[in-house]
């Protein structure tokens, strides 16, 4: 069998694939023990021939052209300085003795001169020369590169934010490796996108992340044996970690200050006479005035998140400074109420009674709109990213329940006793007929 007919029956690493000009043809993987790297018969030609192959494969050197049953010829290994003989073969059908470390995975060929080695390490790699006496000496050296296969490149990525750096990280741990390329959504990626830290480590930048830059990233190592591939879903966050704190606290105000809103709106909407008082109306001014006071505490966490994240603002500096006002104002009502009802009655003030009365209702308006406009904010920050919006249904119902329950409970406390006095009432009118 001719060498091109050898060719056309075994897939050679070295010939080109036309699949890429960058990556090598998916060959079986040459790590397999036992696997057979064959070489053409080599020409006599100018300088050494280049070969590469796997650690744990056989290798079949080749001999010069024209070499004849009962030429002599004999292998030897170039390191270092003094070569290193492997066989001498004086023609004939006597079988050469193959010296030390190469006895028993050497196997020589008479025929046609050529050297096979089996289990290659990386240890092998070298230049080997083989010299013919066919009348005058010919010799042809053989550099041969025994590579580790490459491993499955592991990729990892930065925590990717809308508007910040962010990095893919690609490393391989095992193998020696000469190229690493990277590909979004399947297309190859510019080199100068990714910077080459190590053989083995390659690091792609996003300055900044944006929305256009969610996808799927693979990483590509190779040498000239193998290659290996792992791709990565990257996805880039809207908001930061603060910032969705920042959310959450400001829905959860929002509710808030609704809810107390019910509890200024019902004794506002009920007739004089079947209108609350006594100690339940404490008890709702108290709980009402003490949730706005938290709602406005909520707001302005909130606010003091977004800034340290967006930096100071104005608009929002002047928010905190009346959040605060009304923090004290809210607090010091809902105390009063509680344990002190009667000074309410020694306000003379006409300014202190407004103060006093404006200051729930203007909270619940002051929350409600600043929130809105931070959740406003937000949203438009987050669709920078590419991320699914933060569900806060779960988050509002369950607020709302657990801050709607006093109110329940103030309401089926007056019904009762309004039930009570009803019956009362009832009975003195049959008593006095």
């Amino acid at each position: 069998m001719t060498n091109t007919q050898l060719e056309k029956l075994i897939p050679l690493p070295w010939r080109s694939s036309p699949q890429s000009s960058l990556l090598p043809a998916p060959w079986p993987p040459l790590s397999s023990p036992g696997l057979l790297v064959p070489f053409p018969r080599a020409l006599e030609a100018e300088g050494p021939v280049h070969r590469a192959a796997a650690v744990g494969s056989s290798v079949l050197l080749p001999a010069l052209e024209n070499v004849a049953y009962g030429n002599s010829m004999h292998w030897e290994f170039l390191n270092g300085s003094s070569p290193q003989p492997i066989l001498r073969h004086q023609g004939g059908a006597q079988s050469p003795s193959i010296h030390a470390p190469y006895a028993g995975r050497a196997v020589f060929h008479p025929s046609n001169g050529s050297l096979l080695l089996e289990e290659v390490q990386e240890s092998d790699s070298g230049t080997y020369r083989v010299t013919v006496n066919t009348g005058d000496r010919k010799s042809l050296e053989i550099q041969l590169e025994v590579l580790e296969p490459v491993s499955r490149p592991q990729l990892r990525s930065s925590p990717l934010l809308a508007r910040a750096g962010g990095q893919l990280v690609c490393e391989v741990a095992e193998g020696r490796v000469e190229n690493i390329t990277w590909r979004k959504d399947g297309q190859p990626l510019p080199p100068d996108r990714a910077s080459r830290v190590s053989s083995s480590l390659s690091v792609l930048y996003l300055r900044p992340a944006t929305k256009s830059d969610c996808g799927s990233y693979s990483c590509n190592a190779s040498n000239r044996i193998s290659w290996q591939e792992t791709s990565l879903q990257v996805t880039i966050e809207g908001l930061s970690r603060r910032l969705k704190h920042a959310l959450r606290i400001a829905v959860v105000a929002v509710v808030f200050a609704v809810v107390s809103a019910w509890g200024l709106i019902i004794p506002v909407c009920q007739s004089e006479k079947l209108r609350i008082r006594g100690e339940l109306w404490r008890w709702l001014s108290s709980y009402t005035c003490g949730l706005v006071c938290i709602a406005c505490v909520l707001d302005g966490v909130a606010g003091i998140l977004w800034m340290r994240e967006e930096g100071p603002s104005v608009a929002v500096l002047l928010l905190e400074i009346t959040l605060s006002y009304l923090i004290v104002v809210t607090f010091l009502v809902s105390t009063t109420v509680i344990f002190q009802p009667t000074d309410f009655n020694h306000l003379k003030s006409k300014k202190a009674q407004r103060t006093m009365g404006y200051a729930a209702p203007g909270a619940v308006v002051t929350v409600v709109l600043s929130s809105t406009f931070l959740i406003k904010n937000l949203y438009q920050q987050h669709e920078e990213g590419c991320t699914e919006f933060m569900d806060v249904v779960v988050l509002v119902v369950s607020t709302a329940a657990v801050s709607a329950l006093p109110l329940l409970a103030i309401h089926l406390c007056y019904l009762t006793t309004q039930g009570h006095h009803k019956d009362h009432d009832v009975s003195w009118v049959d008593k006095v007929r």
